[in-house]
């Protein structure tokens, strides 16, 4: 009996050991030791879940487990956006955040921004184009943006869509126009679900103009049935090196709808780091870049400090877009 008592006492103290000595503490399951859910706020075949995953397959070869896309969409970004950034901060959930993170708490779709999470990585910018029917086009002589501009200030009353009201489609619509000495009055918002229904509104002549990446109207401009009279970025793209810029049509405006990785804010820097590893590696090789440049979406690398500067940027410029186009007051 007491020898019982002396091998369940040295037991205990055995346990204690361990718990109270960091040499012989009890080893800890290395990150990610399960599989990952990437949660995308965007509905599948769309751009960015399109890359959400391509990236998600890539990184269950650098992790060494899965990473699983989940769609969860609605409330114009909000439901996805919600759901990344209020997980578990422990990396087993994260996010492919877009520009709609600089507005939701703007537009009062949610309470979630930029200070919710963190950025793991920023991986892509893909530029606005302004797109019209190949018939208005030659109708009025459309052959930039500067042609439709000054036709708009003398017809006001076009109707355009791309996206919901108040999204990265509508805000750089109503930023052209604002750099263009044109104010939003002079034309009229039809909200619509996202590029692709725009883009069928605008086949079928049923508005006059769409706004949307450019990327997301690529096999409509490849097959000539739409016209895109502008990206709106500082450069030509090389997969569309035809369109001209909004710089040169002498107007000075530039935006794109921007996709990175965040993870709730209190997340470790171990666990961020070692996703930052994971997708820095994938983007940095020829692989990947040959897709993103085939498929046409633009890279744009951002570190996780960078990243998180950028959001708090943007999220700052978007209260000023906003309020400039009458969004908010």
């Amino acid at each position: 009996m007491r020898l019982t008592k002396l091998v369940a006492l040295l037991l205990s103290m055995a346990v204690i050991v361990a718990l109270v000595l960091p040499g012989c503490a009890p080893a800890q399951d290395k990150y990610p030791s399960k599989a990952i859910t990437l949660v995308c706020p965007w509905g599948a075949g769309g751009g960015t879940d399109r890359i959400a995953r391509y990236l998600a397959d890539k990184l269950s070869t650098e992790l060494g487990q899965p990473v699983a896309v989940v769609n969860q969409t609605g409330g114009n970004g909000a439901v996805g956006h919600n759901a990344g950034a209020t997980a578990t901060p422990d990396g087993y959930t994260i996010c492919i955040s877009t520009w709609e993170l600089s507005i939701l708490r703007h537009m009062g779709w949610s309470e979630i921004a930029y200070d919710n999470v963190r950025g793991v990585a920023l991986i892509n910018k893909d530029p606005a184009g302004l797109l019209v029917h190949p018939d208005d086009a030659k109708a009025n002589n459309w052959k930039d943006a500067s042609d439709w501009i000054d036709y708009v200030k003398k017809n006001p009353g076009l109707q355009l869509s791309g996206t919901g009201t108040g999204g990265v489609w509508h805000v750089a619509l109503l930023g052209m126009l604002a750099a263009a000495g044109v104010g939003p009055e002079a034309v009229e918002w039809l909200p619509s679900t996202g590029a692709a229904e725009g883009i069928t509104w605008l086949l079928g002549k049923n508005v006059d103009a769409v706004t949307c990446s450019i990327v997301e109207a690529g096999p409509q401009i490849d097959a000539g049935t739409l016209v895109p009279l502008a990206t709106m970025s500082t450069q030509r793209m090389p997969r569309f090196p035809d369109i001209p810029t909004l710089a040169e049509a002498g107007i000075d405006w530039e935006l794109g709808a921007w996709r990175g990785i965040t993870v709730p804010k209190d997340t470790p820097d171990a666990v961020v780091n070692t996703l930052h590893d994971a997708i820095k590696k994938t983007i940095d090789s020829q692989v990947w870049k040959d897709w993103m440049s085939q498929q046409g979406f633009t890279q744009l690398y951002l570190n996780s400090a960078g990243f998180d500067t950028f959001m708090a940027d943007d999220y700052a410029a978007a209260q000023r877009l906003l309020k400039a186009g009458g969004l908010i007051s």
